[in-house]
């Protein structure tokens, strides 16, 4: 069985948006939970039309959308639930870069496959255990950890 919540003003996706720490551009558009495989899947999306930053770091702040791609990192677990984050990340045109380059997401190190609070647990794990055990404690695979 599973189940998903759609309507963006629903009081539990709000909850779960504001524990995120995730703001505007991102909305918290869709919350699936796969009983079979005991998972959250949280579903972020930026609204049509938003302006981002440069990633590059030029200081042009008004970079418009170029196109667009479906990311997914690991979050730490909700209610001992394996989450999932998932998001469609938007490559910009810089118009002082002259380039298109993948926005930085704010819960995520650039090529991570793990969200910052899942990668800072790891870490305190692994300063305390090797790579293996905290990869069980986890239930991640450890070649994932490395």
């Amino acid at each position: 069985m599973s189940f998903s919540l759609n309507n963006k003003d629903d009081q539990f996706n709000e909850m779960l948006r504001v524990a995120l720490q995730v703001e505007r551009p991102w909305e918290l558009t869709k919350v699936e939970f796969d009983e079979k495989h005991k998972e959250w899947h949280l579903y972020f999306d930026f609204e049509r039309g938003s302006v981002f930053p440069c990633p590059i770091g030029c200081g042009h702040n008004g970079c418009t959308v170029y196109d667009s791609d479906w990311k997914t990192w690991r979050h730490l677990d909700f209610w001992e639930w394996k989450t999932y984050m998932h998001a469609r990340v938007p490559r910009v045109d810089c118009k002082l870069c002259e380039k298109a380059t993948t926005v930085r997401v704010p819960w995520s190190r650039p090529e991570s496959h793990f969200t910052l609070q899942f990668d800072s647990s790891a870490m305190r794990l692994m300063s305390e255990m090797s790579v293996n055990a905290a990869a069980r404690e986890l239930r991640e695979h450890d070649t994932r950890m490395w």
